[in-house]
């Protein structure tokens, strides 16, 4: 999803006349190699995040406890969020693109 975000406003910027509206990304927008490795190292820093962290529960020795339990719920339901956040974020980005087609 986020190499999506990352495609979708490229493209909405890039052909369509589309704005980006991350005010922290909006000033970069002119040097689009640098708003590349920006969005997609934020999408591979994620990515990876969500591996390490769910690898270091795994060594959980009591994965039965309770705080294991709520901890791995914990884990998967930010790991949803995120993808839901991007999901709605892309399907933003391609219904910019369709109002201008």
């Amino acid at each position: 999803m986020g190499s999506m975000d990352w495609l979708t406003t490229t493209l909405g910027i890039l052909y369509f006349g589309a704005v980006e509206c991350n005010p922290f990304l909006a000033g970069i927008m002119t040097n689009l190699p640098a708003f590349a490795v920006i969005k997609l190292a934020a999408t591979i820093f994620a990515v990876l995040l969500f591996n390490r962290a769910e690898k270091i529960l795994m060594k959980a020795q009591d994965k039965s406890s309770k705080a294991f339990v709520r901890t791995r719920y914990l884990l998967r339901g930010a790991y949803m969020a995120v993808v839901i956040f991007l999901l709605i974020t892309v399907l933003n980005n391609i219904i910019a693109i369709a109002r201008t087609i």
